[in-house]
């Protein structure tokens, strides 16, 4: 018989794995699932091999990068002089150290370092329909679905800008790449206990335009929902410019009450305002779309970039949602930052509420 032409004494992978006609109905079913679990275990094995080989790639280009940046800040460049003199006749203002990756691509708007791991080319691509185009697409536009894709922003960067608030965007890969580390900066996060020694030695951060070089001192950093259904979620990515002081100063309330921690670093209106905004899923679940969001604001003119490091508390009972108080339990205590931290701000806090969901009014 057909059946009986392969030995399985001489074939023991057949007897172990293969199903046949000799098979116990259990015999049969333990086979079978065997063999799907070996299915499942090859295609894994695939995608580890495949993600290896991209994330290889990808640090590969990342450092080719931050050489190329290293390079032209020492007046060398890979183009021609003709070039370079038609890039500075394009953007007159434009730093040396990003002249080679302008010519490779011409939505770079500038760099940002931010703590250990974070150094980063930022990109952005003009139009509204064209916000999220760098969401998985790397420094040379090459599509890969669920990638790293790139840090990216959809502000306007222009020299002497007077946009108060630029959002900057990155994945939190697990890998740790890309924007995954600036929940190190959230004492409620997986590595909790390692905050304050982070925000001590990382007190600052580095965002460089094309045009000019910026440090900025880091002030808050919020855990945030996304969606209506579990509570509701402050726009904090929708506030670019503040058109009067009061606005700034409702924004500011919003994150404030909802900063996990403070570190005595002052704000006032006029302030440029940095937000570094990643995905992040901890306490609540991946079921529960979250965002950590950082804010930084730039050093003024004449300040030193000194921060007292010492100054760093975590905030006892920051204002989370609906969903995670559901989840987590407790609840917000209340306003309980010093109002001094934000100049100015004692003439507006009784009229900021940061569980209205209006937008704010004008005040005389």
């Amino acid at each position: 018989m057909a059946e009986h032409l392969i030995d399985k004494k001489k074939n023991p992978f057949v007897a172990l794995f293969i199903p046949n006609s000799d098979d116990t109905k259990g015999a049969f079913v333990r086979k079978i699932i065997v063999l799907i679990a070996l299915v499942v275990a090859i295609i894994c094995g695939l995608f580890i091999l495949t993600d290896f080989a991209s994330q290889k790639a990808d640090d590969k280009m990342n450092e080719e990068i931050r050489d190329i940046v290293d390079l032209n800040a020492s007046g060398t460049f890979s183009i021609d002089q003709s070039k370079v003199d038609e890039i500075r006749e394009e953007q007159p203002k434009i730093l040396d150290k990003f002249i080679d990756l302008y010519a490779q691509n011409k939505d770079l708007v500038g760099w940002i370092k931010v703590g250990h791991y974070i150094d980063y080319p930022v990109l952005m691509r003009e139009g509204l329909e064209n916000q999220d185009y760098y969401l998985y697409r790397d420094f040379n536009e090459v599509y890969t679905e669920k990638g790293p894709g790139s840090i990216f922003c959809d502000n306007h960067i222009i020299p002497y800008s007077d946009a108060n608030n630029l959002v900057i965007y990155g994945h939190n890969m697990a890998s740790g790449k890309r924007f995954a580390t600036l929940t190190f900066y959230n004492p409620y996060s997986t590595r909790a206990d390692g905050f304050i020694d982070y925000y001590k030695k990382y007190p600052t951060l580095q965002f460089d335009t094309l045009y000019e070089e910026g440090t900025y001192k880091i002030f808050a950093g919020i855990f945030i929902n996304t969606e209506e259904k579990d509570g509701y979620p402050y726009p904090y990515y929708r506030k670019r410019q503040f058109k009067s002081e009061y606005e700034f100063m409702d924004f500011m309330g919003n994150i404030m009450d909802r900063s996990t921690f403070y570190t005595g670093v002052d704000v006032e209106y006029g302030d440029q305002i940095i937000t570094l905004s990643t995905c992040y899923w901890y306490p609540t679940g991946n079921d529960v779309d979250t965002r950590f969001a950082l804010f930084a604001r730039k050093v003024r003119d004449g300040e030193s970039p000194e921060v007292d490091v010492d100054q760093i508390k975590v905030n006892p009972s920051p204002l989370f949602f609906d969903e995670y108080y559901r989840r987590v339990g407790g609840s917000w205590a209340g306003r309980n930052w010093d109002l001094s931290l934000v100049k100015d701000f004692d003439k507006y806090s009784d009229k900021i509420d940061s569980l209205d969901e209006k937008e704010p009014v004008t005040v005389g």
